[in-house]
């Protein structure tokens, strides 16, 4: 891919980002607020429609990947299944209407199933839209193109940061969220569509040569056997499993965590998200940039292994940070935190699609993706099991220092940190030709 490709390919993470990060950062909100208000256990529920939903959908990264390789239309194998975008889009923007008249049985179930739609045809599409990443990259651009990923998708990810939640919801039986999920519904089925249309083509006639060479095709479980057997990829797999564990950890509890210490004290602590963010992306294209050059002359698995090491070490220390002080040491505190936080995250993004690149065979790009994609994602359904029943019962005073569900937060810290260093013992394990 060329430089322009590569960026029109890309616009469509604004769009599958910005969807994905509302619904874990602030739908579980707006349903502990409305749907499950009043329940004693509204953050489990909460996330109940979570974990039911990620789990259906990391167990379609088990098929996504076979059919995409597998498929042959006059679009190519990939271009197909963005258009499943459409319906999950469509249970997106049901999700953010109130169905508060309905009983918590019946509210849990629709919820669910709106959600899990949204995952379930968010796999399909993310599996072959990825792929394309991989089929189009010549080995020497690998970081440059996983970078360029994440800088968009790091667009997502901020607009979904700024978006708020009101902090006291009056009335939870009126209140909507409808107008924010049409909105980003309809950015992400534009920018599906904009890759779909004008995004790089793939080439059709070499995709009909290379399918009528194969002489017989593997069934889905075959295929999936035959990936795991493969000792470097199922090693580094499962130190992406353990990293998984630390992200969306962080992405559960990092937007609530904030307001618990600024909102929710007393006196309450305004800060503005606009300017924490204008403070934190110029760091993140830094540390983007800083990971590029890094990767030549360190090596990418280097790189990676530093990350995970410094997470490790640094998030038990941050347990101290956001306990204690008046609300200038409390926002100093906050951001050092999030900069600490921000710093491993970016590291973990610049370097893990990359490397999967390297690993995997010609020829089996989306049957490696949905593999993979399935181990990293199977943490979010963990994650959202953990951190919803821990920030329900943990919420008393530890010896006058974690107050409330600071003690909640301070476990979950910790369970992160644990997840950081089981991903660097794995990595110390791998070895391979890493692509220059």
């Amino acid at each position: 891919m060329n430089k322009s490709e590569l960026i029109r390919l890309s616009i469509a993470q604004i769009g599958l980002v910005l969807t994905y990060n509302i619904l874990t950062m602030n739908l579980q909100n707006f349903f502990v607020k409305t749907a499950f208000a009043g329940d004693p256990f509204a953050n489990t529920l909460a996330f109940t429609v979570v974990t039911i939903a990620f789990g259906a959908g990391a167990f379609t990264y088990l098929i996504s990947g076979w059919l995409s390789d597998r498929t042959v239309t006059r679009w190519g194998k990939r271009h197909p299944y963005l258009l499943f975008s459409i319906p999950g889009a469509i249970a997106f923007i049901l999700l953010g209407l109130n169905f508060h008249p309905l009983s918590i049985s019946y509210l849990l179930i629709l919820l669910a199933c709106l959600a899990t739609t949204y995952t379930v045809t968010y796999r399909l599409s993310y599996t072959s839209y990825w792929s394309l990443y991989m089929d189009l990259t010549k080995p020497e651009d690998r970081v440059k193109s996983a970078i360029t990923f994440n800088l968009f998708a790091l667009i997502g990810i901020a607009i979904a940061l700024i978006i708020p939640l009101p902090p006291e919801i009056v009335d939870p039986t009126s209140y909507s969220y409808s107008n924010i999920t049409l909105i980003a519904g309809l950015i992400y089925i534009a920018a599906i569509l904009f890759v779909f249309f004008f995004g790089p083509k793939e080439n059709v006639e070499e995709i009909r040569k290379q399918h009528a060479l194969k002489t017989k095709q593997s069934s889905v479980l075959s295929s999936l056997k035959e990936t795991l057997k493969d000792k470097t990829f199922r090693r580094y797999a499962i130190s992406a499993f353990f990293a998984s564990i630390f992200y969306y950890t962080a992405m559960f509890i990092l937007k609530p965590f904030i307001e618990w210490k600024t909102e929710g004290r007393t006196p309450p602590i305004q800060i503005d998200f606009m300017l924490i963010l204008l403070m934190l992306l110029p760091l993140a294209l830094i540390i983007f940039y800083f990971c590029n050059w890094a990767a030549k002359r360190w090596g990418k698995l280097t790189m990676y292994k530093r990350g995970t090491l410094i997470g490790f070490i640094a998030f038990p220390l941050i347990t101290l940070l956001a306990a204690q002080g008046d609300s200038l040491s409390l926002v100093i505190q906050l951001i050092i935190l999030i900069i600490v936080m921000l710093s491993v995250v970016v590291i973990m993004l610049s370097y893990q699609n990359a490397i999967l690149m390297d690993i995997t065979p010609k020829g089996k790009e989306a049957t490696y993706s949905s593999v993979f994609f399935f181990i990293t994602v199977i943490p979010i359904p963990i994650a959202s099991a953990i951190a919803g029943p821990i920030l329900d019962i943990f919420t008393f005073d530890v010896l006058g220092f974690w107050i409330g569900q600071d003690f909640a937060y301070v476990i979950l810290i910790l369970i992160m940190s644990l997840a950081l260093f089981l991903s660097f013992m794995f990595l110390r394990r791998l070895r391979y030709q890493e692509v220059p």
